[in-house]
């Protein structure tokens, strides 16, 4: 096995816990007795204690995750030695968080308003949405204030689920895939779910306007969409009316852009049709067997035995076969068996078998993780968090800051998102 160059920095949070989110300077664990901590993660960051050469890197690995990409001060070789260095250092510890330590960052830790436990969970416009089996619900993400009330969206049983572009995309199992309008104002009624594929889906992800949903029981489909940019006259200024009156009860998107990657604006989305995976990998040199396939932002990934197929996708292309542009295949070095998920952030791949999970990184060096997880999470849409890996033990959660990918080629890398600015 190839070793890594610059293996990730972890921190350790002992503990009891389902499920890990972090947004906007907060982290928000549900412990195993279903009850939320909210953690002052910057606090946290800054009052644990490193020597002080290494404060630095160590906020840039685990408050500041995106301040690295593209920036010009890599370009000096003397200052980017000094922080691979750093990094290097900072690997070979692992900090554990004290209980005191933990609590003296606890802002808050309440009784769970939603339903648990739940399947999925993700944070979008400052607003915690859950899947379950008993549907789908939602609560402001200042849980225990006097005007965080849960909401009830959805009755139907869900198993994955992911915000953004102000939607829900949804997975509904046998029911399919679908996509659920949200509103910027919290408490304003909301549309109903739409219906985008009827096939199985276990998993649903982001490609820019549209949705790729994984299974267990097909081969996966890509629900394509386009953004229609141009607005009728009328149409702008209801929208420029709802935008005012919006202002002073709703979260703004130019706001939003400041803790989500690629929410800067309100685009309307348009379905245009479903792609399957045989269509997205048409050109496919490797007659392996497909085991799962799954994408998000750029890239769709085909998981056979022993390879990694990877295609581009080119929202915008107006000819379907402009599309999908092929990568070519990643070989895995060591078989890891039959694999339960997977998903991909900027750093690269997480794919997650019965007792273990395998990273794939941008570098195309292996990581293995083991042990079973509980649970396990990327942050590739939560600015400053997008180089984390989560995973939850039975005693603690791990988080690992994988620092090695701003120091690739965001362009022309194979595995892992391509980061950019918006």
């Amino acid at each position: 096995m190839q070793a890594l160059e610059l293996e990730p920095l972890e921190l350790v949070i002992p503990g009891s816990y389902y499920d890990s989110q972090i947004y906007n300077g907060r982290l928000y664990l549900w412990k195993a007795d279903s009850s939320i901590i909210t953690i002052d993660w910057n606090k946290l960051i800054e009052i644990i204690r490193v020597s002080e050469e290494l404060k630095v890197a160590f906020a840039l690995g685990f408050q500041y995750g995106d301040n690295l990409y593209n920036n010009l001060l890599l370009k000096d070789a003397e200052i980017k030695s000094m922080i691979v260095e750093k990094f290097k250092l900072l690997s070979k510890k692992t900090i554990e968080v004290s209980q005191k330590t933990l609590d003296n960052c606890t802002v808050s830790e309440e009784n769970n308003p939603l339903p648990f436990p739940h399947a999925d969970s993700s944070i979008h416009y400052k607003t915690i949405y859950i899947g379950s089996k008993s549907g789908v619900s939602s609560s402001p993400c200042n849980i225990g204030s006097s005007d965080a009330k849960a909401i009830k969206l959805w009755d139907s049983p869900v198993l994955s689920l992911s915000a953004s572009h102000l939607t829900l995309a949804m997975a509904a199992g046998s029911e399919g895939l679908f996509d659920y309008s949200l509103k910027q104002n919290y408490y304003e009624k909301h549309s109903e779910p739409c219906r985008i594929s009827e096939k199985h889906s276990n998993f649903a992800r982001w490609l820019y306007p549209s949705i790729f949903s994984s299974s267990y029981f097909n081969e996966g489909c890509l629900a394509d969409f386009k953004v229609k940019n141009k607005i009728k006259s009328n149409q702008q200024l209801n929208q420029s009316q709802e935008e005012s009156r919006v202002k002073k009860s709703a979260i703004t998107a130019r706001n939003i852009s400041l803790i989500e990657k690629n929410e800067g604006r309100i685009q309307k989305r348009e379905f245009q049709k479903n792609f399957s995976s045989s269509e997205i990998f048409a050109n496919r040199i490797n007659n392996e067997p497909l085991k799962f396939t799954w994408g998000s932002y750029d890239k769709i990934c085909l998981l056979t035995e022993n390879h990694i197929e990877l295609v581009r996708y080119y929202p915008r292309a107006k000819n379907e076969t402009k599309k999908f542009v092929n990568l070519g295949s990643v070989k895995i070095q060591n078989s890891i068996g039959d694999i339960i998920s997977a998903d991909s952030s900027f750093f690269g791949i997480v794919l997650e078998a019965e007792e273990s999970l395998l990273v794939v990184n941008s570098r195309l060096e292996h990581k293995h993780f083991g042990g079973e997880p509980v649970n396990w999470r990327v942050f590739p849409r939560s600015r400053n968090y997008t180089n984390q890996l989560h995973i939850i033990y039975d005693d603690s959660l791990h988080i690992y800051s994988f620092t090695h990918d701003y120091f690739v080629n965001q362009q022309s890398k194979k595995i892992g998102m391509a980061f950019t600015t918006k």
